[in-house]
């Protein structure tokens, strides 16, 4: 007899209620950064878990803004796959505090997203049949901007693909739904975790940053000039400060009111160093988002810092919610708005309850016709609070600008349906629903390539260029036939179609990947070194890519170069074996000639 798989039954949804501040300085909490760190270490201590290794200070001090990260314990790693989280604040014990929780909401996070019992597998058809309280598929139309698909249309393209279904909180209702866990992680990844002292701390967090992340991304796409801030209308006492630890180095710093109309204060933080760009520095672009605009402003100008590396250590931050831009001239509608706005003309929904403020966030997102889901993700030993946190009609700017659920549902049954047959046949049956959809086109022939039958999915991609794609998508379908053609040992046909990716779009580490190890099959060491270095720049936090350099700086002699790369990819992931393997070696030869010298 067939085991039926167990369900997690369904929790009492998350609520909120009076919760006061008693830390206000640089950011709003329930208790002080010290009270924080000591009752997180005790529960670590208690849970016997290896999750906080140490805690490190990484800034030089030239900004005299503390930037501490938290190294993750071996368990940790395991889960997050990431050594080190970064955090932010003032003064040294919040940045310590912002660290050691920001490792505690990754760590809740990828804990949930790991444990199928979390979980329903099931199709949306099964559920329904249930009678289950599914959220509306109108949501999942908003959550892509889809305004020419109909329900029904959606419903018969998803209704046979086994999908990941999670319990949330419409914070709205106070209702519980179950909420396709997968097609929001595949549209959203894992922008909406937080983690807080209380619900209410993690609840305002999660919420902020999503809002933070809409504004972001709507501003990059549509180029909008958001006015900037009259530096003079700043009278926080903190934030006067923090602003003058930038400039009286020189630092320029521009501000803007990012609010657009959602109701709520963002700040939009861009921050050069002309004395040190772009030698040794960054153009550092990001935003901060909180219910009032002095902590959003303050929030802002302290992830500048976390990022900056003091503006002086040629350190490489990652983008996320905004780009990097190479030149202030990228970002002329920025720097250059049409007008100037004090401060206090930014929306203020601040109060002392946290209750509060959750309230009036709500309902300034109400008026867009946007709702609240959550999700409870606090690890069952660690018993902190944290939040996945949905907001069905945010825009991020990582995501496809494509608005057609089509592309998501059949990305949904390109990663559910592990049966490559069955995968194949719901793709074709989502063809006859969307005749002429080239994004189906080319996740067949990323099944194809999967199955190694690379001839048939080259025929795939073809058919998906000669259908007009998204120009967005154009890099995507050329970077997976090159791979198809460094598969088949096609490694110089492999570089002129990577080419055609990077002249659509040179910023994709992914090819710069590829092209980086075509080049190196074709021993061209010095061309692999620019594409691998290339790769780096552009995501500095891929330990193999590091690897990968030092594999061929050690072919060009380049050996104390290589042995610098391979110790970064180790610092970065302590297990893996190429960069142990070449460094022994190299070690090794060192040593060996050590001797050989003192003999002779």
């Amino acid at each position: 007899m067939s085991k039926t798989a167990r369900r997690p039954p369904m929790p009492a949804p998350i609520t909120y209620g009076d919760c006061l501040k008693k830390y206000t300085y640089d950011q709003d909490k329930v208790c002080t950064p010290e009270e924080t760190i000591v009752k997180l270490k005790q529960k670590l201590a208690e849970v016997k878990l290896d999750i906080l290794n140490d805690v490190r200070r990484v800034d030089t001090g030239r900004l005299d803004i503390p930037v501490y990260f938290s190294v993750c314990g071996r368990e940790a790693f395991e889960v997050i796959r990431n050594k080190k989280q970064l955090g932010k604040g003032c003064t040294p014990a919040q940045s310590q505090a912002s660290a050691c929780m920001e490792l505690i909401e990754r760590f809740s996070f990828f804990s949930f997203k790991q444990n199928p019992a979390n979980f329903i597998r099931a199709t949306y058809a099964k559920l329904k049949a249930e009678g289950l309280p599914l959220l509306p598929l109108k949501y999942l139309l908003q959550s892509v901007h889809d305004e020419n698909t109909s329900e029904e249309t959606l419903a018969e393209l998803i209704a046979d693909i086994p999908i990941r279904w999670a319990w949330a909180t419409n914070l709205n209702r106070g209702e519980m739904v179950l909420i396709p866990f997968s097609w929001f992680y595949a549209i959203n990844e894992f922008n909406g975790p937080a983690a807080g002292n209380s619900y209410e701390e993690a609840i305002l967090q999660g919420l902020c940053e999503i809002v933070e992340r809409h504004v972001c991304a709507v501003i990059t796409r549509e180029r909008i000039k958001a006015p900037l801030i009259d530096p003079n209308s700043i009278t926080d006492p903190v934030a006067v400060e923090l602003l003058r630890k930038f400039t009286r180095h020189g630092i320029k710093v521009y501000l803007n009111d990012f609010s657009l109309d959602t109701g709520i204060p963002t700040v939009g933080a861009l921050a050069i160093d002309p004395s040190t760009f772009p030698e040794t520095s960054e153009i550092v672009y990001t935003a901060g988002t909180t219910p009032e605009p002095n902590k959003a402003l303050i929030r802002a100008l302290t992830e500048v810092a976390q990022l900056s590396g003091d503006f002086h250590t040629k350190s490489n931050y990652v983008a996320s919610g905004l780009p990097k831009p190479l030149s202030l001239d990228e970002v002329d509608y920025i720097i250059h708005p049409d007008r100037i706005v004090q401060l206090s003309d930014l929306p203020d929904l601040g109060d002392n309850n946290m209750r509060v403020e959750i309230d009036r966030c709500l309902a300034a997102l109400a008026k867009l016709d946007m709702e609240v889901f959550l999700v409870d993700v606090h690890h069952k030993d660690l018993q902190i609070p944290a939040i996945y946190t949905i907001v069905p009609g945010a825009h991020f700017r990582e995501r496809s600008i494509s608005k057609s659920v089509g592309l998501f549902a059949a990305k949904l049954a390109h990663e559910q349906i592990s049966d490559p047959a069955a995968q194949i046949e719901q793709l074709k049956k989502m063809s006859a629903i969307l005749p002429g959809a080239y994004f189906i086109e080319f996740f067949l022939g990323k099944k194809k390539a999967a199955l190694q039958s690379f001839q048939e999915a080259m025929d795939h991609f073809n058919r998906a260029l000669a259908l007009n794609p998204e120009a967005e998508d154009l890099p995507y379908i050329y970077s997976f036939m090159g791979e198809c053609l460094k598969d088949m040992g096609q490694y110089q046909e492999a570089i002129v179609v990577l080419q055609l990716g990077i002249e659509q779009d040179e910023e994709r580490p992914d090819i710069h990947n590829l092209l980086g190890f075509c080049h190196y099959k074709r021993d061209d060491f010095e061309t692999a070194v620019i594409h691998f270095s290339r790769s780096i720049e552009l995501e500095p936090g891929s330990a193999i890519d590091f690897a990968n350099l030092g594999v061929n700086l050690r072919k060009l002699n380049r050996l104390d170069e290589a042995i610098h790369n391979f110790k970064i990819a180790m610092t970065m992931d302590p297990y893996l074996e190429l960069a142990r393997t070449h460094l022994d070696e190299l070690y090794a030869m060192q040593k060996q000639s050590v001797e050989q010298t003192s003999i002779d």
